[in-house]
């Protein structure tokens, strides 16, 4: 394992260490992740987020989130996953999984990692900035074998590594049991705040993928959405549109975080959404 300065950073990483080549990206997917590989020089694939992965053929790579899409919070069931390592070693290519809030899941165990089935073929992708603070900027990298050697050659040329007194503090924290506190504490918040906004905005729009993490995304017309946002940002709340998240793919709506906020602002930001669909 590789202790990275954020998933973006070790996207970088293995995207340098990987032979010339497009990468497929999830539609609607995440927006730093396309930009990453696009700044890399290698153009982006759209990938339907709602469909299998069953064809890689002439890519160098797909971007995934199988744990909870991004944003769509759609869990990829057992035969999904089957399917996209399947297409990666028919097409040779590398499935870049990126496992930015599995320990955010309060109704079931966390799904297990794609690259615990198969390590030639999937590099691991994890943060610290959502179970411990953004502003860390640490995290880690899971490569294959054979791409290792090629990674660790390009951070000792580039001295490009997560500062020691980072990493120290980060594994004092860990040590001190810090981080499974906060992991815990959040996921009791989180797993409280869900059903909440469940409650709230279900009567007025369609949930999309299973209640997970820090956020909930809704599917609803685009007006209705924007009038939603907007209210919301009037109010001094920001709600971001599901649109903003599409290149390819045509699906419209809401994505609702519930994480960086208090519960009266969490329930007054519904209130304003509410009001704006009601």
């Amino acid at each position: 394992m590789l202790v990275t300065n954020g998933t973006t950073d070790a996207l970088r990483h293995v995207l340098a260490a990987l032979a010339p080549g497009d990468v497929a990206v999830e539609d609607p997917g995440y927006r730093a992740a396309v930009e990453t590989i696009r700044g890399a020089g290698r153009r982006v694939h759209d990938l339907p987020a709602t469909e299998p992965v069953t064809d890689l053929a002439g890519l160098a790579a797909a971007y995934l989130t199988p744990a909870h899409q991004h944003p769509l919070g759609r869990v990829m069931p057992a035969p999904d996953r089957l399917a996209a390592l399947a297409a990666a070693r028919d097409a040779d290519a590398l499935l870049l999984e990126d496992d930015y809030d599995s320990e955010f899941r309060y109704d079931v165990a966390p799904v297990p990692a794609l690259a615990t089935l198969d390590r030639d073929r999937v590099a691991y992708l994890g943060t610290a900035s959502k179970s411990v603070a953004p502003s860390l900027r640490l995290g880690w990298l899971v490569p294959p074998p054979r791409l290792l050697a090629a990674i660790d050659e390009r951070r000792r040329v580039t001295h490009d590594a997560t500062p020691w007194p980072v990493q120290r503090a980060f594994v004092a924290l860990l040590r001190e049991g810090y981080v499974d506190k906060v992991v815990r504490t959040a996921r009791r918040v989180y797993a409280e705040r869900a059903p909440r906004v469940v409650a709230a905005l279900a009567p007025y729009a369609e949930l999309a993928g299973t209640p997970a993490g820090m956020y909930s995304t809704w599917l609803l017309p685009e007006a209705a959405a924007r009038r939603a946002r907007d209210a919301a940002a009037r109010a001094g709340f920001r709600v971001n549109l599901l649109s903003d998240y599409c290149r390819s793919a045509r699906l419209t709506g809401l994505v609702v975080g519930f994480g960086g906020v208090s519960d009266a602002e969490l329930d007054a930001a519904l209130a304003v959404l509410v009001g704006a669909l009601r």
